[in-house]
């Protein structure tokens, strides 16, 4: 049975399946509203299916949250045609909610074209519990590096309002310990996540960004932030993702982030010694210290396999 929402000030229609958010404009962002609409989607075993004209926009951080709270964004091509608007697969309308239309095709993905779209980068650091507690070096550190800027904001939710202070936002963190904290991170020409949770030594450290463009960055620019962070990250994966642009995606189709390198950090490198390292396959190696720095090497096979070569080279999870 589909009913109004009345106690939810996101929710446009809420059904035994689904809660339906519609939202008409350009960009759409994760503000607080679509947050806590995720939330209650989450505790009522329903799905969050966001709804928006063909023409709109996510931005990353509302990227990460549909793919965290297992969220579909619904776009509607005219009055009767819907798709989903990451994976284009043809959706309709079942009166408790949107589901994939199996007498449609879905929108094949676009090619993408050189030196398009944003960077996207992944930068996990673990804080040892005995050692002092600095938040957010990983964000100033890739603002610095890929656009000579500083962060300018950090907050719950888009926009992210509050003044950028690694202070405020390690306080913070430390507050809601041991709860796990996800922040949204704004800087010139960068936007991401910071999300901060709990570990057996310590706290783990997540920062996702994406940008700015791949073809403003050179690869020095790159190797630089790899140097930067080479003493504190356990792992750095930088790719390039076609389908986004100034931190946000189309729903045109795209294909996934191409990888560019990856950063294995000390204690990576020392599970296996810095030979094992060196060994590694389909990359240019570089030392960084004790960590190894791994841009791909351009060869016949995809970067996506040769990045899944070099994980399993260093024992990593392919996720």
């Amino acid at each position: 049975m589909v009913e109004q929402v009345t106690g939810h000030p996101a929710a446009d229609l809420a059904t035994e399946e689904a809660l339906i958010v519609e939202q008409s404009r350009g960009v759409v962002p994760a503000s607080s509203w679509v947050i806590d609409a995720a939330r209650s989607a989450l505790r009522s075993k329903r799905i969050l299916q966001v709804l928006t004209p063909e023409e709109s926009r996510i931005t990353y951080p509302m990227e990460l949250l549909l793919a965290d709270a297992a969220a579909e964004w619904i776009v509607q091509e005219d009055a009767s045609r819907y798709r989903d608007g990451i994976r284009g697969v043809p959706m309709s309308w079942t009166g408790t909610r949107f589901a994939r239309d199996p007498g449609r095709r879905a929108v094949p993905p676009q090619e993408p074209e050189i030196d398009t779209g944003d960077l996207e980068i992944r930068i996990s650091v673990v804080h040892p519990a005995e050692a002092p507690l600095r938040l957010g070096t990983a964000v100033e550190a890739a603002l610095r590096a890929l656009t000579g800027e500083a962060p300018t904001g950090w907050g719950n939710a888009e926009p992210a309002t509050r003044p950028w202070s690694a202070e405020e936002v390690t306080e913070y963190c430390r507050n809601r310990a041991p709860g796990h904290t996800q922040l949204v991170v704004v800087g010139p020409g960068m936007t991401g996540q910071l999300r901060v949770s709990s570990a057996d030594r310590g706290l783990v450290e997540e920062t996702l960004l994406s940008g700015p463009g791949a073809g403003t960055v050179r690869p020095e620019d790159v190797a630089s932030l790899a140097g930067q962070v080479a003493g504190t990250a356990r792992l750095m994966l930088v790719a390039v993702h076609p389908g986004r642009r100034g931190g946000s995606r189309s729903s045109t189709p795209s294909r996934p982030a191409l990888p560019y390198g990856l950063l294995a950090g000390q204690e990576i490198v020392a599970a296996r010694g810095v030979e094992h390292a060196e060994r590694a396959p389909t990359a240019r190696i570089e030392l960084l210290g004790s960590a190894a720095w791994c841009t791909f090497d351009g060869g016949p096979r995809p970067p996506y396999e040769q990045l899944a070569d070099l994980l399993r080279h260093f024992g990593l999870p392919r996720s």
